[in-house]
């Protein structure tokens, strides 16, 4: 069968967007692996979604991400509804910022009950101590997690409800053809009239010319907790141990060995770039040393008054472009890509994916976002 559209990568963006376009009626192949049995010893690709916890929100640091979010919290709901598969815990979110003021201004602007509060409320209601003389605003439901397995297995079943045709398998070539194109690994073949990629941090290999991208590597640390309360999810940009320009915070998960742990990440002032291959021997170990003391030091300062009873750590990856949002638009003749979530797209994934899905209908493109800030951009050379 030659299907309109092939879409590689079934992560939270690319199952969307599969979603979409089967629901629109169009002939659909979603195509993308599922998790390694053991990362340690899989060649990949690995995928940002393969976690229990991700924080959800509206409000964030700039109308656009603002406005994706929006869209896309309001679908949580109905996406849950007709698949059967809930993914969404809607427990609040404290943000800590210097901007908090226009975090409130706009959420408020697209129906978020956020809030600005003092650190003392933080405390009485959540426990956290934030610190004194930094804005905070508190957004409450729906704003809390989300998780993001669940997300892809509800986008997924919803896909192949509408008829997508669902491989779970590994994309290594996308060759041009009469027909369109021939999409394939060592699985066989699947041909499309277009493509779309939707690829995470090793998509861009895939095209003839490279996208202008950073793979930043990071670590998350998972604390366990015997009593998590009834802590929200966090973020901000004045952490205790500052050799983090920003960290964050998923609330306590209940993960598959039974344990509850609450996962902390954050981005090291001194990042480094890392090529597909090296990704692999990363997401192989623990991570940094560095960035888990880091991490630890400052999980310590925001809940000094908990008892951890151990910590784990795991490898993970930014995706991030230039202009700090993805990249969704064509990067050549019939392959659109849809890629790159600067570690701000798993909220906004359904409606990054109906943006992708645009691409392959008439009229195009929503116009009610500029497609400039979505534009893709490549290495010269």
């Amino acid at each position: 069968m030659n299907f309109e559209v092939a879409v590689i990568g079934r992560g939270m963006i690319g199952s969307a967007a599969a979603r979409y376009l089967a629901e629109w009626g169009m002939s659909v192949s979603l195509i993308g692996p599922g998790e390694p049995a053991d990362r340690r010893t899989s060649g990949g690709p690995f995928s940002s979604h393969f976690d229990d916890g991700r924080i959800t929100r509206i409000a964030g640091r700039t109308e656009i991400w603002t406005e994706l979010a929006a869209r896309s919290v309001r679908r949580y709901g109905d996406i849950a509804s007709r698949s059967g598969i809930d993914f969404h815990v809607p427990c609040g979110v404290v943000a800590v910022f210097d901007d908090a003021p226009g975090w409130v201004e706009r959420g408020w602007l697209r129906g978020s009950d956020i809030r600005a509060v003092d650190p003392q409320w933080v405390l009485e209601h959540t426990g956290i101590h934030t610190p004194a003389g930094v804005p905070v605003a508190y957004e409450g439901p729906p704003a809390g997690r989300m998780n993001p397995r669940r997300l892809v297995a509800a986008q997924t079943a919803l896909a192949g409800a509408a008829g997508a045709s669902i491989v779970e398998e590994t994309v290594t070539s996308v060759d041009r053809r009469a027909h369109g194109f021939d999409v394939g690994g060592a699985w066989g073949t699947v041909t499309a009239q277009r493509v779309l990629l939707a690829t995470g941090a090793f998509g861009s290999d895939l095209l003839d010319r490279h996208l202008l991208i950073e793979r930043r590597p990071r670590t998350t640390l998972m604390a366990e907790m015997a009593d998590p309360g009834n802590i929200p999810s966090l973020l901000g940009d004045h952490p205790a141990d500052d050799r983090v320009e920003e960290i964050y915070w998923v609330p306590p998960v209940r993960y598959p060995d039974g344990a509850m742990r609450i996962k902390i990440g954050g981005n090291l002032r001194s990042g480094v770039e890392m090529t597909p291959d090296e990704l692999v021997e990363w997401f192989h170990g623990d991570g940094s040393d560095l960035e888990v003391e880091v991490l630890e030091n400052n999980l310590r300062a925001l809940l000094p008054d908990t008892d951890f009873l151990g910590f784990d750590r795991a490898p993970c990856v930014i995706t991030a472009t230039p202009t700090g949002y993805p990249y969704i638009g064509w990067a050549d003749e019939g392959i659109a890509v849809a890629i790159a979530g600067n570690g701000s797209a798993a909220k906004s994934s359904d409606e990054l994916g109906r943006l992708a899905a645009t691409l392959f209908t008439e009229p195009g493109w929503d116009t009610s976002l500029d497609a400039a800030d979505f534009e893709p951009r490549f290495l010269s050379g």
